[in-house]
């Protein structure tokens, strides 16, 4: 009895706009979903870049001699790599700092005319507690006008802000979900009332009402799996259209917008999730409207 199908669910044109209904909200979904997913990326890779880094400035005034600056830079690492904790010091060459600040002054704009600070790159080794300060103190007796940033704040802002965002993309996932599986307890509902008469029908020959769940939770699952993977291809032909137009973008403009491959298992798994939703919300709807007509 479990294998037939006694309610003539397919044809009710009240239960058509269904794939449609949860084709949207799929949509929309799978679009919140992979920006959380980016978003962590995102901020797992930038808070690694971060962490563990210093970042060293030296000024360079108007009218310094080369050799005056290379004095200053080669004092200020000699300070770095005796101080303990320090992994190396690097001095950044001054073509890098051009092709870093190529998106803003161009490739024609020459930065030998700037007054540009030279900056040092400095690695600390894993698990290094260093005084910033005294090292600030240190640096700044040897050379005047010297400068130590360590990051810290501006990565925990960026951190607060992009945790902050992904709070708000889950919240979305949540609320859209809640509106889908209303729509399914209303649907149902209004699906049983269409048809109260063959229930009761299928109840008088001995139909039980786990039967007549299961009519209605194969409908509400077929239903839902057809919107659900057209809503969910839609969104991921999306995020690679998006991916490919950002591709050809400077990636110091904008961060980089990849998801890893299991973030696109996750995301192509979302219709059997969102169908099995659907298939035990309408499952549970029907057997407690089913207990209250008994």
């Amino acid at each position: 009895m479990a294998d037939r199908n006694d309610l003539p669910l397919s044809e009710d044109a009240s239960t058509r706009l269904v794939p449609w209904i949860v084709g949207v909200m799929a949509y929309l979904a799978a679009l919140a979903f992979a920006a959380a997913l980016m978003l962590s990326n995102i901020a797992s890779e930038w808070s690694q870049g971060l962490e563990g880094s210093l970042t060293v400035q030296v000024p360079v005034a108007e009218g310094d001699k080369a050799d005056v600056t290379d004095s200053r830079i080669v004092s200020a690492v000699r300070i770095l790599l005796k101080t303990e904790g320090v992994e190396s010091a690097r001095p950044i060459p001054l073509a890098e700092i051009a092709e870093m600040l190529e998106p803003w002054l161009g490739t024609g704009a020459g930065t030998s005319d700037l007054p540009l600070p030279r900056v040092i790159d400095v690695q600390l080794h894993e698990g290094a507690n260093v005084d910033l300060d005294e090292l600030s103190r240190k640096l700044e007796a040897t050379v005047p006008g010297i400068s130590l940033e360590s990051h810290e704040q501006w990565r925990n802002t960026l951190l607060v802000l992009f945790r902050s965002v992904e709070f708000v993309a889950i919240l979305i996932i949540l609320l859209i979900s809640t509106v889908t599986l209303a729509a399914i307890v209303f649907t149902t509902r209004s699906v049983l009332a269409v048809h109260y008469e063959i229930v009761e029908v299928l109840h008088l020959i001995g139909a039980q009402d786990t039967y007549v769940a299961d009519q209605f939770q194969k409908h509400a699952f077929r239903m839902s799996l057809k919107g659900s993977i057209g809503g969910t291809a839609s969104a991921l032909a999306t995020i690679l259209g998006i991916a490919l137009l950002t591709n050809d973008l400077e990636t110091s403009l904008l961060p980089p917008t990849t998801l890893a491959y299991w973030h696109w298992l996750l995301l192509a798994m979302l219709p059997i999730g969102e169908s099995y939703g659907a298939m035990l919300t309408a499952r549970f709807t029907i057997l407690r409207a089913l207990r209250r007509m008994s």
